[in-house]
């Protein structure tokens, strides 16, 4: 029987989860003090427009790097794995590349695709955003095999800052929704330079073994990732981005502003936690299915009745309050959003509780395993949206609710489920055998 007394609260897990929280509190301590400035710089509908250009960003830079950055963390080697970086940024590049031809060559047909008035010129620099947010991502998982998870807390202190200090700025200068669009990609720039400022020497260390026989042998490895798990992940981004697309195309460009504002400030504190566990649950996981396999589900369990605990009075808070909390922080004419708060609140507890526990998923034997389910989550989401989106948006939210409580309680079946079924054949090693033999570099606990 689970007990939190089984947990170490001092052990190095949560260690490395505070000093991930710590930088992650400094951007999002930012981003909420800013917020109410902005909301008075900014019209719903411009958020609408920023909402958008994020959504469509998220989608494409899942993929941009055929998912092979997730894999940097397996390799016993860190040459092995440095070979990994360097085919998922030349995957990057070619796929941003052929992203701006494609979007120079099809801009109009894009556009009435799309059938938003949000759309616009902004889309141009759709592709640079997702280089930055795809070479990021490349950079995270290089950062967190080393276990440097205090640079990595500071290079999102940096990119909080730099979103909400340009948007600020850009506001007070007369800028409309494409100071908030500059602001994005600002932050993305300061928080790529700080990874790659603080993991370059570890970088230039291994470079010798860098080679194009090295990057084919590696990527023919692991080529579960491309041939699975990214197929898995776009589906699973694309339906994280459903909703704001159908209210996009069904609602007033205000209420897609409403609508994503409201998502996003909710996302704020339970991000703060959920993105600091999943960073440092990963490297625990893979040492765990190395060295003690039977103990990976309870130590699952364990941290989903936490996040439970978490999640909770978040969701009474603005089930019971929302109106009064956004009327009050971010002025009237947000008093819309705080009615959506209620509903989406929950569904945003119910994820919270679920998406950090997935890295389970990400371990090489399990890459096939979420495939089915993010499928049939894109498709069932896609389609109570699409029955509901003549109805009122509040009808939406609350079938939107239900669907979220279904799919991840059937999600956290299938995370528990791979945690009991190991490929006792697999040979791939994972990055912490490197921790078993002595061969890590120095944990964050002792920076």
């Amino acid at each position: 029987m689970f007990t939190f007394r089984k947990f170490n609260f001092r052990g190095e897990f949560f260690k490395n989860v505070i000093t991930l929280m710590t930088g992650t509190i400094a951007a999002q301590l930012f981003t909420v003090a800013v917020s109410p400035i902005l909301t008075r710089l900014y019209t719903p509908a411009d958020f609408g427009v920023l909402a958008l250009f994020t959504a469509m960003n998220a989608v494409l830079s899942i993929v941009a790097a055929a998912r092979y950055e997730t894999a940097t963390m397996l390799p016993r080697e860190d040459g092995d794995a440095l070979n990994i970086v360097v085919l998922s940024g030349a995957i990057t590049l070619i796929f941003v590349t052929l992203l701006q031809a494609g979007i120079f060559v099809f801009e109009a047909q894009i556009v009435a695709i799309a059938d938003t008035p949000l759309m616009g010129k902004w889309i141009h620099a759709l592709p640079l955003s997702v280089a930055l947010t795809s070479c990021t991502q490349i950079m995270v998982f290089w950062n967190n095999r080393g276990k440097r998870f205090r640079q990595l807390a500071t290079a999102r202190a940096l990119h909080g800052i730099g979103i909400g200090s340009t948007q600020c700025l850009l506001g007070y200068g007369g800028a409309s929704s494409i100071g908030l669009i500059i602001g994005h990609i600002t932050g993305h720039v300061l928080g790529l330079i700080a990874l790659v400022k603080a993991n370059l020497a570890s970088m230039a260390e291994q470079r010798h073994f860098v080679s194009s026989t090295a990057v084919r042998s590696n990527g023919k490895r692991y080529r579960r990732f491309p041939l699975f798990s990214m197929w898995g992940a776009l589906f699973d981004s694309s339906a994280t981005q459903v909703p704001l697309f159908v209210v996009a195309s069904f609602y007033s460009a205000s209420e897609t502003g409403l609508f994503g504002f409201t998502v996003k400030v909710l996302s704020l504190p339970l991000f703060l936690i959920s993105s600091a566990i999943s960073e440092v649950l990963y490297q625990k996981t893979t040492q765990l299915d190395s060295t003690s396999p039977a103990a990976l589900g309870r130590y699952i369990v364990g941290i989903f009745i936490l996040l439970g605990c978490i999640a909770t009075p978040f969701c009474a808070l603005f089930m019971l309050y929302g109106v009064e909390i956004f009327s009050f922080v971010f002025g009237q004419n947000w008093a819309r959003a705080g009615e959506f708060a209620g509903p989406l609140s929950v569904a945003a507890g119910v994820r919270f509780m679920v998406s950090p526990l997935s890295v389970v998923l990400n371990l090489n034997h399990n890459v096939k395993k979420a495939v089915g389910w993010q499928v049939t989550y894109f498709f069932t989401l896609t389609g109570v949206l699409l029955l509901c989106s003549q109805q009122s948006i509040s009808f939406l939210l609350d079938a939107f609710v239900a669907h979220e409580i279904v799919l991840f309680a059937l999600y956290f079946g299938i995370i528990l489920r791979a945690t009991r079924h190991r490929n006792t054949g697999e040979s791939e090693p994972s990055a912490v055998d490197v921790l078993a033999t002595g061969q890590a570099i120095s944990s964050a606990s002792t920076k």
